[in-house]
């Protein structure tokens, strides 16, 4: 197997998939931009569908990586969702074509969704779950929190910015503003909340 024409048709269809779709891609034009011929996405990928699917386990298999970095089980759990902030916006920062391709796949799901999107999200939303619960239990989060929707809270703040980009950055945020300090906001509202009184 010669792994450098693997390896750029991996990264032609990487390309060419954010950029246009699974269905606006051809198999044609990911063999030209990755200088290969165009039956060696059947032999490496068995097709346009595997190499997609591909692409897709290429993406979500660094995501996880990074996350286990951030999220390892021996930290305490604060430091855990903490690290589930930071390190999403270091991922999407670090990754900014990989957003695009993973909207796409939310626009508009292939097969690819339940198979491949479904049980990576599970897997780390379940992380970012069990750490609430934890950190509920040590009494580091507020007595009743649901860790489930902590959970959809946290997610939600940390990829909106990357899902809708300029939008966002543009209507929400002053345009001007840098990013940084954005994880930092976010765990404070997370950790202290925005009321100053029980409604």
């Amino acid at each position: 197997m010669d792994e450098s024409v693997k390896e750029r048709l991996l990264a032609a269809a990487r390309r060419l998939f954010s950029e246009k779709g699974f269905d606006r891609t051809s198999v044609r034009e990911i063999a030209r931009v990755a200088g290969a011929n165009a039956a060696a996405v059947s032999y490496y990928f068995g097709g346009k569908e595997g190499l997609y699917r591909a692409v897709l386990e290429e993406i979500w298999a660094k995501l996880e990586q990074h996350f286990e970095r951030f999220m390892a089980a021996d930290r305490p759990p604060m430091e855990r969702i903490e690290g589930f902030v930071r390190g999403l916006f270091a991922f999407h920062a670090a990754n900014p074509s990989l957003i695009r391709f993973i909207n796409r796949e939310l626009a508009d799901p292939t097969s690819c969704f339940e198979t491949v999107i479904v049980p990576h999200v599970e897997k780390v939303a379940g992380l970012l779950r069990n750490s609430i619960s934890e950190a509920v239990a040590r009494g580091e989060l507020r007595e009743g929190t649901d860790p489930t929707i902590a959970a959809l809270l946290l997610a939600s703040m940390s990829n909106y910015l990357f899902l809708v980009g300029a939008v966002a950055r543009r209507v929400i945020l002053d345009p001007e503003r840098s990013l940084d300090g954005l994880p930092e906001g976010i765990l404070s509202v997370f950790r202290k909340g925005v009321a100053c009184r029980e409604a």
